[in-house]
């Protein structure tokens, strides 16, 4: 069933080339990759981000066959890398990972442009949730217990963000519901976790893959986090369960500069989807990494999904 439904993606997006374009000869022909393709995360390495994509790499050079390099191009919210892959060569050699920070950064002014700036390829996988996570010599068990500490001491407490991105708008949510927090800009994933071990910050968002060895250490607690659902494996209740405001559905991404051959982007688009549904390593190593489950919505259906965000955001007051 699965071999099926693989063939007739690609069969439905041979055909979207086909409509798109009025003629069969363009569609029929093979894609013509460049040896070495470019996929730019405007994140820093280490981070649950920066994971996702070189996973996803090494599956992809198996089955296009091409070299498929990661450059962590970070900065300015993760703009400067969008920016470069919106503006690079539209001939298949790069292509931009990223992630709900994206939309958060055209929301919060950081950039000017959106999806309609690339040939958007799909949604390839979806986070379960930033985990709120604070310093365990607090003793917060709950999201209740860090607002009421808030509430008594206001703006003692930093929480570490990355301006323009998904960590700083689930701040903003929090800090509009009443939580009484000081923002820090700390940068990405990677750095903010450096951050609140180093003692230089008391509060961050963060997958839970990220930190779960110093939870299970009893260095940092998780008390919530920003899914709207819970995550029962780790016996996290979501802030939503917890009657807090704040959350923010986390989808990761490909899109390529826009006028690369649809040709390309198609095939592109099959192959992760063939990997993420079917690839039971794949989807094994994801799921051990980061509780992430297999994801995989294609143009439209993950724009719709990337339109829901847009919304939430529309709320927030950066």
């Amino acid at each position: 069933m699965k071999k099926i439904l693989a063939i007739l993606m690609v069969s439905v997006l041979a055909m979207s080339f086909v409509l798109a374009n009025g003629t069969t000869e363009n569609a029929a022909t093979a894609a013509k990759w460049p040896k070495n393709v470019e996929i730019v995360v405007p994140a820093g390495a280490g981070g649950d981000t920066d994971f996702n994509a070189r996973l996803l790499a090494q599956y992809l050079q198996e089955k296009i066959g091409s070299n498929f390099v990661i450059s962590n191009v970070n900065g300015n919210g993760g703009a400067t890398g969008t920016r470069q892959v919106k503006n690079a060569e539209p001939d298949g050699s790069s292509i931009l990972f990223y992630h709900s920070a994206f939309v958060v950064n055209k929301a919060s002014g950081a950039v000017d442009y959106g999806f309609d700036s690339y040939d958007f390829s799909c949604i390839a996988a979806m986070s379960r949730g930033n985990m709120i996570v604070t310093q365990s010599k607090y003793g917060f068990k709950s999201m209740a217990d860090l607002k009421a500490y808030t509430i008594a001491h206001p703006n003692e407490l930093k929480i570490a963000v990355q301006t323009g991105a998904t960590s700083y708008a689930v701040a903003m949510q929090l800090i509009a519901d009443g939580f009484m927090l000081n923002t820090v800009d700390a940068g990405s994933a990677s750095a903010r976790l450096a951050a609140i071990l180093g003692g230089h910050v008391d509060v961050i968002l963060a997958a839970y893959g990220s930190v779960k060895d110093y939870v299970a250490d009893g260095t940092l607690n998780v008390i919530g986090s920003d899914s709207p659902n819970d995550l029962e494996e780790a016996g996290v209740i979501s802030n939503v369960h917890q009657g807090v405001k704040a959350s923010l559905p986390f989808y990761y991404f490909f899109a390529f500069p826009k006028g690369t051959p649809a040709n390309l982007v198609a095939e592109f688009t099959a192959a992760v989807g063939d990997i993420v549904n079917n690839n039971t390593e794949y989807q094994k190593k994801i799921y051990d990494a980061y509780l992430q489950k297999p994801t995989f919505l294609p143009g439209a259906e993950g724009l719709a999904k990337y339109a829901e965000v847009e919304e939430i955001l529309k709320t927030v007051k950066f």
